[in-house]
């Protein structure tokens, strides 16, 4: 196709002169900075409705062209502009381009950041941290985010919170800017160049969200010099997670059906290796990923503690010290077998490996640490059927219980957050329930009598 010849400063200033113009692919253009080598807007005329801005920028033998926005043309809706408003954002958006450019020259990179290439980074770093994590994360990402192939090329520059709660509502469930969530209950809609994806939970919403969050934030922070100063409060907006998702149901169970679930464990486990890690997350409140990190030197006999390592969260680089947990004599007997003739350095816990040796046989072949909350599922069903506890019990039914045990038996919030690795806003949110029955209590012993003291009644003495 021949090349249109480019019209000097064209009439495009008012709505009037814009009617007059032929419709044409190629923009009507008009000089703004730096003559034919610099920066231009243009107007491309629509055969119907209004027609649409486009900036160029010519710089060292390369031409770069965006389309900036609808035209405040007759008939126009009301998210347009005018020229005036066109010049201004062709000025910045060349700014942007040029320190894009200059930027991609330093970094010897190519092409611009986007949406799929931050969460490709974002997943490239987790599995770097730890392989488990880091493939848990890359599932749901590439599952609900990579697979929208018009989300994923969203170049980082041109990212609003629009586009990103667009994108939302394909999972189910969604969250307006203002907090209220909608389209929960209907179908996820069906997307050109993805398949359609599954119905989300609000809470598995806010999980992925959480990623996706992260994975923007560090492309935005890593491509700042290139990317609108807007962007940072867009990521904001779009990735705000649904309200009140995230309440889930914490199942406090009684401290007889704790002992139920340990001798459970026990019982089905001749090995005790079950039994010891069942028993360790009821006597500390720890998460299984602590607890699976204890080694021999971990427990302290004399002191009557086992020292558990700070759960992994938060973005700091400082080392945590290790947590002294007290725990009874009763617990420390049942560690004995765990702890004669092993070396400090090693595994507190583990677990037999079993390899299958026929279709129904499997034949254990070595001992190794537990690694994952998922090794507990098969076992964990049987033992809360020998204990009589309902068959819909968590395992982390036994840090809640914890926390609840603590709070009940007067043990300040501050030291119940330290035992249980957690901060004191979330014990005051997750459980203030029970922080108010024991304040509840306190405040019962100052309680006086108001209603008036009946006389009492004098005794003959004879």
């Amino acid at each position: 196709m021949a090349r249109t010849p480019r019209t000097p400063n064209s009439p495009i200033d008012t709505p009037a002169k814009r009617a007059k113009l032929a419709p044409r692919r190629n923009p009507y253009w008009t000089n703004v900075a730096g003559g034919r080598g610099g920066v231009s807007l243009g107007y491309r005329k629509a055969e119907k409705g209004p027609g649409a801005w486009v900036a160029k920028l010519a710089l060292n033998g390369k031409r770069l062209e965006e389309r900036l926005g609808t035209a405040d043309d007759a008939g126009a809706d009301a998210d347009t502009f005018s020229f005036s408003q066109g010049v201004t954002r062709a000025m910045t958006w060349a700014r942007e381009r040029l320190s894009a450019l200059e930027a991609q020259q330093e970094d010897g990179r190519s092409g611009d950041p986007t949406v799929g290439t931050a969460i490709e980074t974002y997943i490239a770093a987790r599995l770097a941290r730890s392989k488990r994590r880091g493939d848990d994360a890359a599932s749901r990402l590439r599952l609900h985010a990579l697979s929208d192939k018009t989300f994923a090329a969203t170049p980082l520059r041109r990212l609003t919170a629009t586009a990103i709660l667009k994108w939302r509502k394909g999972l189910g469930a969604t969250a307006a800017a203002d907090g209220e969530v909608e389209g929960a209950e209907e179908k996820a809609p069906k997307r050109r160049g993805r398949p359609p994806t599954s119905i989300l939970a609000p809470a598995s919403v806010n999980r992925l969200l959480n990623d996706v969050r992260a994975a923007l934030n560090g492309a935005a922070e890593l491509h700042r010099r290139e990317l609108p100063g807007h962007v940072a409060a867009e990521i904001k907006v779009g990735t705000r997670a649904i309200a009140d998702a995230t309440e889930t149901r914490h199942q406090i169970l009684t401290d007889a059906d704790v002992r139920s679930v340990v001798e459970a464990a026990f019982s089905i486990d001749p090995n005790g290796d079950f039994g010891r890690l069942v028993l360790l997350l009821a006597a500390t409140g720890a998460r299984f990923s602590q607890i699976a990190k204890a080694t021999v030197a971990d427990v302290q006999v004399q002191s009557g503690r086992i020292m558990v390592t700070p759960a992994q969260k938060g973005r700091s680089a400082r080392i945590k010290p290790k947590i002294a947990v007290p725990v009874g004599d009763d617990v420390l007997e049942r560690l004995v077998p765990a702890l004669n003739g092993r070396k400090g350095h090693e595994p507190l816990l583990e677990r037999w490996r079993h390899k299958q040796t026929t279709p129904t046989h499997w034949e254990p072949v070595a001992r190794g640490a537990w690694t994952s909350a998922a090794e507990m599922t098969r076992p964990w069903k049987p033992a809360l059927k020998v204990a009589g506890v309902p068959e819909d019990t968590d395992p982390y039914a036994l840090r809640h219980s914890s926390i609840v045990r603590a709070l009940r038996a007067n043990v300040p919030v501050r030291i119940v957050a330290a035992l249980h690795d957690t901060s004191t806003a979330m014990i005051e949110k997750h459980y203030s329930s029970h922080i108010l029955d024991v304040t509840e209590e306190l405040a019962r012993r100052a309680l006086v009598p108001l209603a008036p003291v009946p006389a009492s009644k004098l005794k003959v003495v004879s």
